[in-house]
């Protein structure tokens, strides 16, 4: 695939980068329907650490047309908040070009650096283009100087809220009185207080009013928050026990998933003190008793383990001695997350600590190390090809059979039949509006078209309340199981997987099970979410935009099942079972 890449212009203003680029891919299969997506990663690298962030390229400055793919991108970086672990030293960095087009990727490409504008002011960083890339020193004498200036502006800012705060708390009265005069519809209450309950809305009226005034957000996040940096500043102070391992997570009550699979391969170690934390309540309901728990872990422990994003970790400065093991629960890289959702909705804004204090990531191949790098803003180094602990369960033949006799002793009437499980994911931006169209999936049509050999086991993702409608001339052979059971056990049993979007479907390709992936909204999809790869190239399956296709395809046996293989080889580098030692090994590495 041929490419042309233009940077149009590059301005640096203080601490901010702002760069213009346009470019084209040319490739005769590129047409007015084609569904990959360019991308543009700037690629730094200081020597000590490297740092992937995506040029944001919004949909409406993609063109295709018959053999060529048009594109542009332009965004503002801060240049200070590159790195995270080097962050102070001011070491001179590089910038580089990575491009990503369908089954294209090549990284720091040889293209030509030299803007059409170039302008910048020198103050904090200069830019010098060499070649194909940029060379980019900084003055972090001025850059402290600077930041210095900024606390005292900070600091008076904060005196000014002090002031405008107390001024708030004495017009109180009035925003009561304000309060009661929306109950007789004279004043409007705002549109973001929904409550029924009148003492309740007149209470967030109040607080609402205050905030405005004084500017202060009053609210029970920020408190938790105050309170979580402040009980750790007071345990900072603790020795960190060479030996303390602690297993910290937002998502789960007991241990299981990939910290089950990780414990039973140190648990015998004596000279280990290892502890857990479990609350699977978001911080703002945390008590003050978890939070000095927590603090207290994040102290005193050597090594902390993670399982999931786990907002708490970020709001403090772990010492650097503490080293925090990220055990993503995701095996491969399908939907993009993170760093590399910047400037789309739901996306990482660039300067914030989210995820980037992150020791180790650990991951299910090398292909993975360049995306999860980008999307947790770490150096690729920090991404370790483990493989993902909890995956070894797909190479226990015992544990396979057991759960296989177990399942059809409290489910007798599918053992005979060909089972299909049909997993998707939710539609929707956060838990609270996650939703999924049941009518697409209906019930009726499915088992009238399959037939009596068919049984179907219905998962959906954890963020779905609703229940699935099952008729119930139908319900001795369909089941929901979305509020118990493992999804990877349902895998032991299923003869085909019908997903969409789902991260099951790494797991599948383990077993060779046929899948089909019923995406009737895929273009909308890639355009609200997108994917670190090409879905139509390297999804192991068959695509399938109806329900009447998807049927077909299932009773005629159209899997494409040749695409699992190199799906596979992409996103597992190892297939024996062993990913819980290699992942034991990375923690006492971290003890040393």
């Amino acid at each position: 695939m041929d490419y042309k890449i233009k940077i149009n212009s590059i301005v640096v203003e203080k601490q901010s980068m702002t760069i213009d680029l346009s470019g084209e891919f040319i490739d005769e299969s590129i047409n007015p329907k084609f569904l990959s997506t360019p991308k543009v990663i700037l690629y730094f690298d200081n020597g000590e650490e490297d740092r992937r962030i995506p040029l944001v390229i919004r949909f409406r400055d993609i063109t295709y047309i018959d053999g060529k793919c048009m594109f542009s991108g332009i965004y503002t970086y801060r240049l200070d908040y590159i790195f995270w672990k080097t962050r102070g030293q001011g070491l001179p960095f590089n910038m580089y070009f990575n491009l990503n087009f369908a089954d294209f990727y090549a990284e720091r490409v040889p293209i030509d650096v030299t803007p059409d504008e170039f302008i910048q002011d020198k103050k904090f960083f200069t830019l010098k283009a060499c070649g194909d890339h940029f060379d980019i020193t900084s003055r972090p004498d001025r850059i402290n100087r600077y930041n210095r200036k900024g606390s005292i502006v900070k600091a008076f800012d904060s005196f000014i809220k002090f002031i405008t705060l107390i001024l708030s708390l004495c017009l109180i009265p009035i925003f009561i009185i304000e309060g009661l005069l929306t109950f007789t519809g004279f004043k409007s209450m705002p549109s973001k207080i929904e409550s029924e309950n009148k003492l309740a809305r007149l209470v967030s009226y109040i607080i609402y009013r205050i905030a405005r005034v004084s500017r202060e957000s009053l609210t029970m996040d920020g408190y938790k928050r105050n309170l979580i940096r402040r009980k750790y500043k007071h345990k900072k102070h603790k020795k960190v026990q060479p030996n303390k391992i602690t297993f910290f997570s937002a998502r789960r009550e007991e241990i299981s998933g990939n910290f089950e699979f990780v414990y039973n391969k140190i648990k015998d170690d004596k000279n280990l003190d290892i502890n857990f934390l479990f609350n699977t309540k978001s911080f703002r309901y945390m008590t003050r008793k978890e939070i000095d728990d927590f603090a207290e872990a994040c102290a005193t422990s050597k090594v902390i383990i993670l399982d999931e994003f786990t907002p708490q970790i970020h709001l403090i400065d772990i010492k650097p001695e503490t080293k925090i093991v990220q055990l993503w629960h995701a095996c491969g890289a399908f939907k993009t997350f993170g760093f590399t959702r910047l400037g789309k909705p739901k996306g990482s804004p660039q300067p914030t600590r989210m995820h980037r204090n992150y020791d180790y990531v650990t991951v299910s191949s090398d292909y993975c190390k360049k995306c999860h790098s980008e999307g947790f803003g770490i150096a690729t180094k920090n991404v370790v090809p483990t493989g993902i602990a909890r995956t070894d369960i797909f190479f226990d033949e015992e544990y396979k059979e057991n759960f296989r006799k177990q399942f059809y002793s409290e489910y007798p009437n599918l053992k005979d039949k060909k089972i299909v499980l049909f997993a998707p994911t939710f539609r929707g931006d956060i838990k609270q509006t996650a939703r999924y169209p049941m009518e697409l999936f209906d019930i009726n049509e499915v088992c009238e078209t399959l037939g009596d050999e068919y049984a179907v086991i219905i998962k959906h993702h954890p963020f779905i309340t609703e229940q699935h409608p099952i008729p119930e001339k139908y319900k001795d052979r369909v089941i929901d199981l979305s509020e118990s059971t493992e999804i990877n056990d349902l895998l032991f049993i299923s003869d085909v997987i019908i997903s969409d979007y789902s991260s099951l479907v790494f797991e599948a390709s383990l077993l060779n099970i046929p899948m089909l992936f019923y995406a009737y909204d895929l273009q909308a999809y890639i355009k609200s979410r997108d994917f670190y790869f090409d879905f139509k190239l390297y999804i192991p399956g068959k695509i399938c935009s109806s329900l009447y296709e998807l049927l077909q395809a299932i009773k005629e046996e159209d899997f494409e099942m040749e695409k699992i293989e190199r799906f596979r080889n992409m996103f597992f580098d190892d297939l024996d079972g062993k990913s819980s030692e290699r992942i034991a090994q990375l923690i006492y590495k971290c003890l040393e």
